[in-house]
């Protein structure tokens, strides 16, 4: 929008003077006059009245003011409403998740993210931790969220998601779930289902199990895809398991799988954010990013109130 002209008139209209007016815009006064003189031309009025030595506005000229004054105005308006725009995170957000945070715990950031930038479109993927960490090291994905650390952190940038509880399931009314306390004797005999390889809830399982002195290998044992593939098949009676507390909540309000009572060993664990270390920015990723930040303790409350539930 070229407004120049408007610009040099109105301040030849608050000085009452070409050379002023000159002066004060850096300009030469013959660049002001041709400023002025293209506005008269341009609208077929007379603005100025020259001829007593000081100018003076004539009536055009004072309408002129008045629209001039108010398309000023709403340039610099239009000129703050443009940049606020460009600050405001817009674009494709990519991001890759494992089975946990991917549908249980980012749905509850991206639907607060998505009211406040709408200009934001998010792809979510979901895959298990390795191959969501095979994305973020190959730049595909702005963002990755998974449940363990890889082993290249010099190359790769983390921040801590929200906590996750594991725990021992098994279906509704088992007989293991009215024991008080379970030692690893007790789980000798148990079809175990767990997660395929790459999966990080299956290497804490793993870990978990071998804190117990149980090797897996020497167990009867079902490997399955999916979280809620091993949610229904527990449920369904076919075995115990070991998930997170994220993934079982809905199923402990509908009666249908009981955790059990055993020692607690390491069944805590952390989800994390990650990026590449060296990879620029973009203002939508750095928005999700501090949105995880400010909704962390909202998130742990819900974890608090889910352990509650499975007691």
């Amino acid at each position: 929008m070229n407004t120049r002209s408007l610009r040099v008139f109105l301040e030849v209209a608050r000085t009452g003077s070409f050379s002023a007016a000159a002066r004060n815009l850096g300009l030469t006064q013959p660049a002001v006059s041709f400023q002025v003189r293209s506005l008269e031309k341009e609208y077929g009025n007379v603005l100025v009245d020259r001829s007593t030595g000081r100018c003076q506005l004539t009536e055009a000229g004072r309408v002129m003011l008045r629209y001039a004054q108010r398309i000023l105005k709403a340039e610099e308006e239009l000129s703050l409403e443009m940049e606020g725009k460009r600050a405001e995170p817009s674009g494709t957000l990519h991001m890759a998740a494992s089975n946990i945070p991917g549908e249980y715990i980012l749905p509850r950031i991206m639907a607060e993210f998505h009211k406040r930038y709408p200009l934001v479109e998010v792809r979510l993927a979901v895959a298990d931790t390795e191959k969501v960490l095979e994305r973020v090291r190959a730049g595909e994905v702005d963002l990755g969220c998974v449940g363990f650390k890889g082993d290249e952190e010099e190359r790769l940038k983390y921040g801590l998601l929200c906590s996750d509880r594991l725990v021992f399931i098994a279906p509704q009314g088992h007989p293991l779930a009215r024991r008080n306390r379970l030692n690893a004797a007790d789980l000798l005999n148990q079809t175990l289902i767990i997660r395929e390889e790459g999966s990080g809830t299956r290497s804490h399982m793993l870990r978990i199990l071998s804190d117990l002195g149980l090797d897996p290998s020497g167990m009867d044992c079902m490997v399955l895809g999916s979280t809620t593939a091993v949610l229904e098949a527990v449920a369904s009676g076919m075995g115990i398991s070991v998930s997170s507390l994220w993934a079982v909540e809905p199923y402990l309000r509908l009666k249908r799988i009981e955790t059990l009572n055993v020692k607690d060993r390491g069944l805590r664990r952390e989800f994390y954010y990650v990026h590449l270390r060296r990879r620029p920015q973009t203002p939508a990723t750095q928005a999700i990013a501090d949105l995880i930040e400010e909704m962390r303790p909202e998130l742990e409350g819900f974890l608090t109130s889910y352990a509650n539930l499975s007691r």
